[in-house]
């Protein structure tokens, strides 16, 4: 294990140049955060040869897409899904020499969405993109030939640049989208990506996911569920390799003060040690961020920035039967009702489980956890053939699960660069372009560490 020296990491004065060039490339970078973030910076710099201390608060790595308890078994804290355009992502786990088959099941793009006019079914085609999406969109079930017709045609102003962000309704309009593929494709498919609510989500960000999922390769199009939970999907692996490779991994020790001085970083301090670094990735959460980035009076405009953040809450339910049930899609969305998408849990080796997930805000959130549940029974029952009762749920209430991603928000994201000399940023919410999925968070971790 590589251990920090408590001494500071410049010598000196006389010291040659050489040597403290030397020692500088040698002194390890101090990672703040064992999210996919953290995770991915620290991965991307052992894997160029630099030494790294990891130090995270939790006591297991993942941070917001991490794993809890249910009944005795091991589930994730939300039914996260990834696609097949995920490059960051699958670029970090290639690293690591994960093989994506053992940790996601890849599923061709298959839509099925509920709602009170019609069920709309669509699935991608065998064509090279974006004709697959195309194709999909001409044999969709539950849209009238007008509504296939309104979609095609205004396909190219969908995509087009918008010069001035607006929201995602307001892009729908300008591209003439039909109301009932509004509602039953693009509306769930934007909370879905962005957690925000069309009404109030950025034009620019459902852009890029729509570009990268359905205009370059077919297979980015395809969904990806996690064959097991999220922490033996990477953070776990991921802990491990560092480990391995002489990286020093501190866990359940939480970062309280960034040391500074002269405009650079010198170190970190948690309650009981101090961890000297001429380097340090913060890869914290924007609101964990802001209060490590409070007492630095350099930072007082990335402070104004973080504070002006908004968060949207992300629902996920889970209802276990007494047998196995199943559901055909295994995924499958909901246009009116308080549930948004449900899930097959067999893909897991979990037969008896469904999860559904409700993003952003709504009515739901005042409801009380057993209240929540049973609704969400009753939408499943109502609309599948899943006619059990269920025999156990678990609510779990993300309420900073994501950064609200409005036009505004464009504004307010950060690079990854700060006015502090070795200190950097990574994170969802720094300027990557996306929207806060995993692969903006190992997108923003492979950044940090190509700054460093």
């Amino acid at each position: 294990m590589t251990a920090i020296a408590t001494e500071t990491a410049t010598g000196p004065a006389a010291k040659p140049a050489a040597d403290t060039n030397r020692e500088r490339a040698a002194a390890p970078v101090v990672v703040v955060g064992a999210g996919w973030a953290g995770l991915s910076a620290a991965v991307h710099l052992v894997a160029r040869g630099r030494a790294v201390t990891l130090i995270e608060a939790a006591r297991q790595p993942g941070g917001r897409a991490r794993t809890t308890m249910f009944d005795g078994d091991v589930f994730d804290n939300g039914q996260h899904i990834a696609l097949g355009a995920y490059r960051s992502l699958q670029a970090v786990c290639g690293v690591i020499g994960l093989d994506e088959a053992r940790g996601f099941a890849r599923l061709p793009l298959s839509l099925s969405v509920m709602g009170e006019e019609a069920t709309v079914e669509l699935r991608a085609r065998k064509l090279p993109a974006p004709l697959h999406l195309l194709a999909a969109l001409a044999r969709a079930r539950g849209l009238s030939a007008a509504d296939k017709l309104g979609t095609v045609l205004g396909w190219p102003r969908l995509l087009a640049a918008t010069g001035t962000d607006m929201t995602v309704a307001d892009l729908l309009r300008r591209s003439c989208q039909p109301a009932r593929v509004c509602r039953a494709l693009w509306r769930p498919l934007c909370i879905g990506a962005l957690t925000t609510d069309p009404e109030r989500a950025s034009a620019r960000l459902f852009q890029a996911v729509i570009r990268d999922a359905f205009t370059r390769r077919r297979a980015d199009s395809d969904i990806l569920l996690p064959r097991i939970d999220l922490g033996r999907v990477f953070p776990r692996p991921a802990v491990e390799w560092l480990s391995r490779r002489g990286a020093r991994v501190v866990m359940g020790e939480r970062v309280g003060k960034i040391q500074t001085a002269a405009g650079k970083v010198t170190g970190v301090a948690t309650r009981g040690r101090v961890f000297r670094a001429d380097t340090v990735i913060l890869a914290a959460d924007p609101y964990n961020a802001a209060r490590l980035v409070r007492p630095i009076s350099e930072l007082k405009a990335l402070l104004l920035r973080l504070a002006r953040f908004e968060y949207e809450p992300i629902t996920t339910v889970y209802l276990k039967y007494a047998k196995p049930v199943s559901l055909q899609p295994a995924m499958r969305g909901y246009a009116d009702r308080t549930t948004q998408w449900i899930f097959d849990r067999r893909i897991t080796g979990r037969a008896d489980v469904i999860a559904a997930v409700i993003s952003g805000a709504g009515a739901h959130i005042a409801m009380d956890k057993d209240e929540l549940a049973r609704r969400v029974a009753r939408d499943i029952k109502d609309t599948t053939a899943i006619r059990r009762e269920a025999t156990g749920h678990m609510v779990i209430r993300e309420k900073r699960a994501a950064f609200a991603a409005t036009p505004a928000i464009d504004a307010l994201r950060p690079p990854a660069e700060t006015a502090i000399r070795g200190l950097i940023l990574a994170g969802d919410y720094t300027q990557t372009g996306y929207p806060s999925t995993l692969e903006g968070a190992t997108l923003s971790g492979r950044r940090a560490a190509d700054f460093v």
